[in-house]
């Protein structure tokens, strides 16, 4: 989805959203992303910058720093890079 956006493909950014919205709303372990995804979509959609959606996102991983961990942390190993909220949404 950031990537259409960062791209300067809405429609297809929409499409993705939906998607996402759709295959893995319901899904418990996917659950926090879409909700991290909806927060980023809410803040974009206001002003259409791509700023206050990724603030939004940050904030939401801020708030939930678990959602972090299976992305990578060193409980993958030594050599794992160790997420913060700042590499979720990297188009601010």
């Amino acid at each position: 989805m950031l990537i259409h956006f960062v791209q300067g493909n809405e429609s297809e950014a929409i499409t993705t959203y939906n998607t996402l919205q759709q295959t893995f709303g319901n899904d418990p372990y996917a659950h926090p992303y879409v909700e991290m995804a909806t927060a980023f979509w809410e803040a974009y959609q206001s002003a259409h910058r791509m700023y206050d959606g990724c603030a939004a996102a940050i904030q939401y991983a801020v708030e939930h720093p678990e959602i972090l961990i299976p992305l990578g942390s060193d409980y993958h190993g030594s050599q794992s890079h160790i997420y913060v909220p700042a590499d979720v949404c990297p188009f601010r």
